[in-house]
Formats: C-alpha cells, structure tokens, sequence
C-alpha cells in the first residue's frame, strides 16, 4: 500500500483529475477478541487492547505511510533480516490512559531496493496499466488475442478451449476451473494482457459475478463474455454495468455460435 500509493494517486488525476487518496496505515502485535454474527458468519469483528492502539496511533502516520507499536517492533527485532527491507524509527509514545506508562510508536519506510513479491506485481500492473494504450498497441502488432476461459465444470472448459484453438485465429488461451486461481493469473499478469474473458456464472467459492467486479477494478475496459447455463441474460444487463444482450451466452452453445460470439466481442473490443 506505501509503494503503490504514487501510482494510484497518478491514475487517479489521469482519470479526469480525481482527488488524491490519503491513508494511513497502522499495527501492532498481540492479543485480540475475535466476534462473529449468525448473520455475516464469514466476517469477524475484531476488538480489545491491541486494536485500541492501533486506532490510537493511527494518526501518527503521515499520510500514505505507516507506523507500528513497540510490541510489534520488538517480534519484528527478533528477524533481523527484515531490517534490510525497512527503516524504522521512533517517532513518539502513545500515552495509555489512566497511566504513568507511555507506548513507543515507531515509522515504517520501505528501501527502495526491496523486491516484494506482493507489493512489486502490484505495483507493477498499476504502473502498466497506466500505460495501457502502449500494451494495447503492442498486442495489435503482435496480431494475437489473450482470452481467459474460466469454467467449474472440467469437460465444458475443455470442449470451449478446443473450439478456440481450432478456429486458427491466433487465440492464446488460458483455462481455469477455480475462479480464484483465475482471478490470481489475472492480477499477476500486465492488467491490460487479456483481451477477453469468458466465464460461467454459477461456480462455487467467487462466482461469476463477484469475478466480475473483481475483474473490472483491475481493469475496467477488460471485456467478458458470460456462459451460462441460465437465461439470465436481462437480470445480468439490470445488475451489470456495461453489460449488453451480446455478452450473455445460454449453454449449450454449438462451436460456431461460440466462436462467432467471441469474435463480435474481440471485433467491439478493438474498435474501443
């Protein structure tokens, strides 16, 4: 989040000049009370001393920086190697009520040789897609279109990854039936390297629509095809921004209906 926040503030004013995005950042280590309501089972509430720092030092980050308690700087002492990735420094104490005991807060600054493995893809992908028109060019160069076929059931992705291959169009196909490795490959690509994705709606863990908005954040101009087994064509262009009649295929779909579907949608997407 510190290393991409120049990035994403640069998209922002190139997206008609937006306002800057201000965050801090703030941890600790330690004890917490962990909540759960019969009716969001899947979120957790987190409460206690541990948190109360957290939000007390909070504002003691600069914006778009980050600050930890002394608990958290002493586990992290004990890895010295972590000291060739960050500086800290001290930068004052977070006094606890009702007490002559006063907390150490110190600042986080990542080196600029670190080499994340979370941090530099991100980075990297809000870096290019900035520069997207320049990717976008490239791959009408290279004379090759990038589809991702996202699918649950083995069989239908197999037979839809074989009528794209057949085609002899160029098509480079990358097939998944988990929707969440589909969504990784995607983020760990360039944003802008897949020209069309084609995806069930019904598919368990992330489905088709949560895929969707997931999608669309890393690159709204990313064009999908929905297939489907549903006739949810008219629900899916009420509650899809953006989605036509076109992009919304009932299984079963013969080959040539198939294929004609994903060249309308690559021919709508390179006049875009």
């Amino acid at each position: 989040m510190i290393t991409a926040s120049d990035v994403i503030n640069a998209k922002l004013k190139e997206e008609g000049g937006l306002p800057s995005l201000y965050y801090r950042i703030s941890a600790d280590y330690g004890r917490v009370e962990v909540a759960r309501s019969i009716s969001s089972p899947d979120t957790d509430d987190l409460f206690g001393s541990t948190m109360n720092v957290c939000a007390k030092i909070n504002s003691m980050a600069p914006p778009n920086e980050m600050v930890i308690g002394r608990d958290l700087y002493y586990s992290i002492g004990r890895k010295s190697y972590l000291f060739n990735d960050y500086h800290f420094k001290r930068i004052g104490e977070y006094s606890i009520a009702g007490s002559r005991h006063r907390y150490p807060v110190y600042s986080v600054l990542v080196s600029k040789n670190r080499l994340d493995p979370i941090i530099t893809p991100i980075n990297k992908n809000l870096k290019s897609y900035i520069n997207q028109d320049y990717y976008q060019k490239q791959k009408q160069q290279q004379n090759a279109y990038n589809i991702l076929l996202v699918d649950d059931e083995p069989d239908i992705l197999s037979t839809f990854k074989t009528f794209l291959l057949a085609a002899h169009e160029g098509y480079n196909v990358d097939a998944f039936t988990e929707s969440q490795k589909a969504l990784q490959q995607f983020a760990q690509a360039n944003p802008s390297y897949y020209d069309l994705v084609v995806m069930d709606i019904r598919m368990p863990g992330l489905n088709g629509l949560q895929l969707y908005y997931r999608l669309k954040a890393m690159n709204p101009t990313i064009k999908v095809l929905f297939v489907s087994a549903l006739d949810a064509a008219q629900e899916m262009m009420s509650i899809l921004p953006g989605v036509k009649l076109d992009d919304v295929v009932q299984k079963p779909v013969s080959q040539e209906q198939f294929l004609y579907k994903v060249k309308t949608a690559l021919v709508r997407w390179k006049s875009t």
